[in-house]
């Protein structure tokens, strides 16, 4: 016990010099030889939680089936727009749009690179009004059909396969992307000419004018195979163009040339990803020896911090640090090594209220360490840690002791996949959900191992 309090008093003092804004519950004494320092530690208790369906505003897809071992079937398909730039114009002399084609461009995929799959593009039957309003088109469980008659043919059609091994080595080791080219078909490209010419080109004009008189958007998905998830950055439409060209001194035809024009998806107009699970999820849900955390649109950590007893042994005192880590299994599920393609382990989590998950990413809110926090994988120890939970745990402190009713899920926690974007200065800039293929299998449960959070409070000595 000396050591114990020995060791919290210096971890105490180092506390002091670099989280001083800490609010506590008690009052904060500066002179030193009037504080005791203590540590203490409470048992938490988790659980997996199924979500079946996550905010995924982004300006990437997904695209793909994968059956995985553990977590069963996964599919992702998309709906997007394409944008329009504002006076949109053809060349003067052109003649024809000789060929569409939709370019679904990727750096990375997920699963078996040689797994043959079929794609359908359909186009929407529905203009998506993209003001911002109707925040649920933007979750993963919107239903595609509703904006599409899945009855009439569908716009192309094409089997690929993640990697186009029928490209030759000196051009496909060349290029920094992958790509799958859909021929959209010579009827849609004489569809595109003669909208053009409507209206003296003003279909062409804006986004708002080509999505609404020309193409309402694009739906694709994959309606047999199975084997792999494609991580896209970007979409093009691209228009292969016939055209004159005239001499400038006479003003007459000198020849004939070829150009393509693209027209790509951009944050302007409507991307959004949907996303299905296999019931397996929750299954695995109802484990109790461990918990999972799983992307895309799988599975979350629930953590419920023993609230009420710490306040009653605390709340007279200043909490200086309360710190957590949670310990990862090597295998992401027990029969991971059946599967010979393994998911990579998500690198950070956001621990958050549960009651703050629907605003905190419709809001496109950033992490502030005091209601919300993000941990990064560490390798070395195999672990996710948080520190400064104090001052979360002071703001509830806070709360319960104005004696206001308490919301719903106020003292559940979520540890939720994320990825971040950073800055050249590696300051996270943003924040989403995790929606790359993923999985770890963490140490805890309701009957699993225990784990603890760590506190460090101190208590000032009245004169």
């Amino acid at each position: 016990m000396k050591f114990k309090f020995l060791a919290a008093i210096a971890l105490a003092a180092t506390l002091f010099s670099c989280d001083d804004t800490t609010s506590g519950i008690g009052e904060f004494i500066s002179d030193n030889e009037k504080i005791n320092a203590f540590a203490d530690d409470y048992a938490i208790s988790t659980r997996t939680v199924v979500m079946d369906s996550i905010y995924s505003r982004s300006e990437e897809a997904y695209l793909g089936r994968y059956t995985d071992p553990d977590f069963g079937l996964i599919t992702a398909d998309f709906i997007t727009q394409i944008n329009c730039p504002e006076r949109f114009r053809l060349p003067e002399t052109t003649q024809d749009i000789e060929e569409t084609t939709l370019n679904i461009i990727y750096h990375s995929f997920y699963g078996d690179s040689l797994a043959p799959m079929h794609l359908r593009v359909d186009t929407l039957s529905k203009v998506i009004n993209d003001d911002g309003r109707d925040l649920s088109i933007y979750y993963t469980s919107f239903n595609a059909k509703d904006y599409y008659d899945e009855s009439q043919p569908a716009l192309a059609e094409k089997v690929y396969e993640a990697v186009d091994f029928t490209i030759p080595d000196s051009i496909r080791n060349t290029r920094t992307y992958l790509n799958v080219e859909v021929n959209l078909g010579s009827n849609f490209s004489k569809y595109l000419m003669d909208k053009y010419k409507e209206n003296d080109h003003k279909n062409f004009d804006d986004s708002y004018a080509f999505i609404n008189n020309v193409l309402k958007g694009l739906h694709v998905h994959v309606t047999q195979g199975e084997g792999s998830v494609l991580y896209i950055d970007d979409i093009q439409m691209n228009m292969k163009v016939k055209y004159l060209i005239k001499r400038k001194s006479t003003g007459k035809v000198d020849s004939t040339a070829y150009t393509t024009i693209a027209m790509a998806t951009t944050k302007e107009v409507f991307m959004s990803t949907h996303l299905e699970n296999s019931d397996k999820l929750k299954e695995l849900a109802a484990q109790t020896e461990h918990t999972y955390i799983k992307t895309p649109a799988g599975l979350c950590t629930e953590i419920t911090f023993p609230l009420q007893q710490m306040f009653d042994d605390h709340k007279g005192d200043t909490l200086n640090s309360v710190s957590l880590e949670i310990l990862k299994y090597k295998d992401s599920g027990e029969n991971s090594n059946l599967s010979p393609y393994k998911a990579g382990t998500p690198n950070e989590l956001l621990l958050l209220r549960k009651k703050d998950l629907k605003d905190f990413f419709e809001k496109n809110r950033m992490f502030d360490n005091v209601t919300s926090f993000l941990g990064v994988y560490n390798q070395q120890t195999n672990s996710y840690s948080f520190s400064k939970l104090n001052r979360l745990i002071s703001k509830i402190f806070t709360e319960m002791k104005s004696g206001k009713e308490m919301a719903k899920d106020w003292d559940k926690i979520l540890l939720i996949p994320v990825r971040t974007e950073r800055d050249p200065k590696q300051n996270v800039i943003s924040i989403a959900h995790d929606l790359q293929v993923n999985s770890a299998r963490l140490i805890g449960g309701e009957n699993g191992k225990e784990i603890k959070i760590d506190i460090v409070y101190t208590q000032p000595i009245p004169y």
